[in-house]
């Protein structure tokens, strides 16, 4: 949509109500996921996701054309998410990656293929399983951008707008989160292995 986005802008900005139907619809999916992600919270998606949008055209006379329209909705997305957390004082929660087998299972792949093979894992279901409860238990700076990177394969510019970082700093992040949750994934096989020998 991005050839698109100065015109649908400029509809919004005059009050097409078409138009903005259209902005809601075309980034809605992408904004209820970036909150998601932030909270674990399904029942909270809907209400951060309309004050999103209400941010977002609050906002839209403000919006440098030059920049990509949806990296700056993603950016609000995740702003808002962040806020409600603040809000009500809770941690950021991964409850959402129980419910994400088809996700889990490309995450495998791509981020710990080295693990994925018949000596080190008895099913790539189970093996699926062992990396979405690992990756709960990365720190939120590497969950995160690692999430972003290789769940919703969003590019490193926009997650750097979104966490307020440099690229290279999320390309950093999401070396490191593989590395991290590799060796998490790895103890957990190692440790089942041990098991089984021992009986």
């Amino acid at each position: 949509m991005d050839h698109d986005e100065p015109e649908l802008v400029r509809q919004c900005l005059q009050g097409n109500q078409d138009a903005c139907g259209s902005l809601v619809q075309e980034y809605a999916q992408m904004v209820g996921t970036v909150i998601w992600r932030v909270t674990g919270d399904h029942g909270g998606v809907e209400d951060l996701a309309q004050e999103t949008f209400l941010r977002v055209f609050r906002g839209l006379g403000c919006f440098d054309a030059r920049s990509k329209l949806s990296t700056w909705i993603y950016t609000i997305a995740h702003c808002v998410a962040i806020d409600h957390l603040r809000q009500v004082r809770l941690k950021p929660d991964t409850t959402m990656m129980a419910h994400t087998s088809n996700e889990g299972s490309g995450f495998s792949r791509t981020a710990v293929a080295p693990v994925c093979n018949p000596e080190t894992a008895a099913a790539h279901e189970e093996l699926d399983a062992i990396i979405r409860e690992e990756l709960q238990g990365l720190p939120e700076k590497y969950r995160l951008p690692l999430v972003y990177a290789v769940f919703d394969e969003l590019d490193y510019q926009t997650i750097a707008a979104m966490l307020k970082v440099k690229p290279g700093t999320v390309k950093t992040l999401v070396f490191r989160g593989r590395q991290l949750l590799r060796a998490r994934v790895e103890a957990v096989l190692d440790r089942r292995r041990e098991r089984s020998h021992a009986t």
